[in-house]
């Protein structure tokens, strides 16, 4: 690579990496200050407490010994036994469930492992780990634990195979990660023996555990479950190569699920931008997973996509898995959720607005019936299409909605000409146009399609015709922008809100007039991971009806 070369690529790098936040990929670490276990001497005895009182119940938990598996079984079959009793009072029932569920975790640790008085049996998925042994690196990245009773658990589950068949297209490639609950199912004792059985469940929702007359819900936590997934996750090796070589990374494409796919829940679909991926999206998923309410009303769904072709294009195919999905879950399709950051926005107005011939008519001088075959079903879905779900609300983030400058300037010259356009893009345009003749563009269209492009970065120039169009055209629903600023967050007076910018896009761009609320935050093209822009999304999604 010359020297040239090499300095367009640093400086485009450098630059991108700025707009999205490039991550650290190091998100928790595992603990390690576990205080193991003793052998206990002598043989294995279960004591008969059914008729204790409760303050017996309470001196005798209190009385074993913590230091040993035996005492610590011990303790665990008391707090069970208290945790049934009749009339329980609540200090009793917080000193139970504590102690049982600190048991458990202490018992987690030794499942299989020889002990002369105790026997831990364990039956449930064998990749599971403990909440409590996760330590993240970030404060915004803590997950909340939901519920009271067992010790909440996160599943991983392999989602690469040698057969394509096996793999789910839904989930992420790095693998199904999926909040469990421990509890005791069984203690026993067999001969000198005893064995504590613990079992495994999945829990994405409030679930009931019954003792005796008493009812309490397991624990879980599906924001931690989520934390494991961005562990392990390799997607945002994919910005950079799928902004300049979108056929080397189109195998991961797609629309992922953050936990259980469901058939009841509200989807809410996070579009990332130019030369990004669904990682920008934490801080907002961990906030959303972190509210039990929200968790319940909503399923969170990532999109990645390669983001060098153009959005018009991007969002036809991203509209074509989002149907898939919405047919495999038999789900109606009445209401969805979008996010979209940057370009991602602009998709988001695609996938959410009905443009009719609008954005047909701003490319071609003859009508789609005139022009067009059943060969032609995805170059008409690029310019005729309708919204999946029936009724949206779309946040749009820093969105471009009528381009940006920067796009014009040496930067995005130098970025545009490091994409490399896939041949599907480029196919699907020459042999359309190649059929119909050139002279059916129209002259706005002429130099953007004439060479069969364009690239992202040259649809987001300001007076793009299709971007033009689409800017006025209302989203089927409700919308909401967020806009970012480096400097004022604040505005009244037209003259004062064009100088708001968060150095890619200004107001003017950002703007939505039909907007139901507009904030302005804190931003250098990167609103997704302020906090008072996360807190609105929240908000305003807890007042839905």
């Amino acid at each position: 690579m010359g020297l040239v070369n090499r300095v367009k690529l640093v400086t485009v790098t450098v630059l991108l990496c700025l707009l999205v936040a490039c991550s650290n990929h190091n998100f928790y670490h595992q603990k390690t200050d576990t205080i193991p276990l003793s052998n206990a001497y002598g043989y294995g005895v279960l004591p008969d407490l059914s008729g204790f009182t409760q303050k017996q119940l309470r001196r005798h938990c209190e009385a074993q010994d913590r230091t040993t598996i035996l005492g610590v079984t011990l303790l665990l079959h008391c707090t069970k036994t208290l945790l049934g009793h009749a009339q329980l009072s609540n200090e009793n029932r917080q000193f139970a469930l504590k102690h049982y569920t600190n048991a458990i975790e202490q018992l987690f640790q030794h499942i299989d492992k020889p002990h002369n008085l105790v026997q831990v049996n364990y039956s449930g998925p064998r990749n599971i780990f403990l909440v409590s042994s996760m330590v993240p690196n970030e404060e915004r990245l803590y997950p909340k634990v939901f519920g009271e009773l067992g010790s909440a658990a996160v599943s991983w589950q392999n989602n690469k195979a040698d057969n394509l068949a096996n793999i789910d297209p839904n989930y992420p490639l790095e693998g199904k990660f999926s909040s469990y609950s421990i509890y005791v199912s069984d203690i026993t004792l067999q001969g000198l023996r005893l064995h504590v059985s613990l079992q495994a469940t999945p829990v994405s929702t409030h679930q009931i555990a019954n003792f005796g007359e008493n009812h309490y819900t397991f624990r879980y936590s599906p924001a931690a479950a989520y934390l494991g997934l961005l562990q392990v996750a390799d997607i945002n090796n994919f910005s950079w190569l799928g902004f300049t070589n979108a056929e080397k990374a189109e195998s991961r494409m797609g629309v992922f699920s953050i936990g259980e796919l469901s058939t009841t829940k509200t989807p809410l679909i996070m579009i990332h931008g130019l030369n990004s991926d669904p990682l920008i999206w934490r801080y907002l998923t961990m906030a959303l997973l972190n509210d039990e309410t929200l968790s319940q009303q909503y399923q969170i769904w990532h999109i990645y996509y390669p983001s060098g072709p153009p959005p018009f294009y991007n969002a036809m195919r991203v509209r074509k898995h989002l149907n898939a999905l919405v047919k495999r879950l038999g789900i109606d399709g009445k209401s969805a959720v979008f996010v979209g950051h940057s370009m991602g926005g602009i998709i988001t107005k695609l996938l959410t607005t009905q443009p009719h011939y609008a954005l047909w008519d701003a490319t071609f001088v003859s009508p789609a019936d005139t022009l067009t075959s059943e060969e032609d079903a995805d170059l008409r879905d690029v310019f005729l299409f309708s919204p999946t779900f029936d009724e949206n609300t779309a946040f749009f983030l820093d969105t471009p909605h009528r381009g940006s400058e920067v796009t014009n300037s040496v930067i995005g010259t130098i970025g545009s000409s490091l994409i490399s356009l896939p041949s599907n893009f480029r196919n699907l345009f020459g042999r359309f146009i190649q059929k119909v003749g050139i002279d059916k563009l129209t002259a706005a269209m002429l130099p953007f399609l004439q060479n069969h492009g364009p690239d992202s970065v040259q649809v987001l120039r300001p007076n793009h015709p299709l971007m033009t169009t689409l800017a006025e055209l209302p989203v089927e629903g409700k919308s909401y922008s967020i806009i970012g600023s480096t400097s004022a967050l604040s505005c009244t007076a037209q003259v004062d809100c064009v100088n708001i910018s968060d150095s890619v896009v200004d107001y003017s761009s950002a703007y939505l007039p039909d907007a139901q609320e507009t904030i302005i935050v804190t931003s250098s093209h990167n609103s997704f991971k302020n906090p008072t822009a996360i807190a609105f999304i929240a908000d305003t999604l807890r007042k839905k009806p």
